[in-house]
């Protein structure tokens, strides 16, 4: 009897241990959208590469600068900005309702 609970123990731990219920996730997505401009002029970037920070959710932008991004994590996190032009951008999202802007600065 013995063996048979350490054996089972053995065989469940990695299981629970690494389990993807530990993963924090929301009942629905959350889409992200919004516009990538120039800090400068006002215009849109497209080809900017966007991301959830500490996740896998990303998305380029297009050729009027927008982007769109579903993720199951909840809310806030941080979506960051990169290109090799534009200095790197982190925004904290609270709240997914409406078009967020990123202004970009160029190096």
């Amino acid at each position: 009897m013995l063996l048979l609970k350490s054996t089972l123990a053995a065989f469940l731990f990695p299981l629970l241990a690494f389990s993807p219920a530990q993963e924090t996730r929301t009942k629905n997505p959350v889409e992200i959208k919004g516009i990538v401009i120039s800090a400068e002029t006002g215009k849109p970037i497209p080809g900017i590469y966007l991301f959830v920070t500490e996740g896998e959710e990303e998305a380029l932008t297009d050729a009027k600068g927008e982007f769109r991004i579903r993720t199951w994590r909840p809310l806030p996190l941080v979506l960051t900005s990169q290109n090799t032009d534009y200095h790197t951008v982190r925004l904290k999202i609270n709240q997914a309702s409406g078009t967020i802007a990123v202004k970009l600065r160029r190096k």
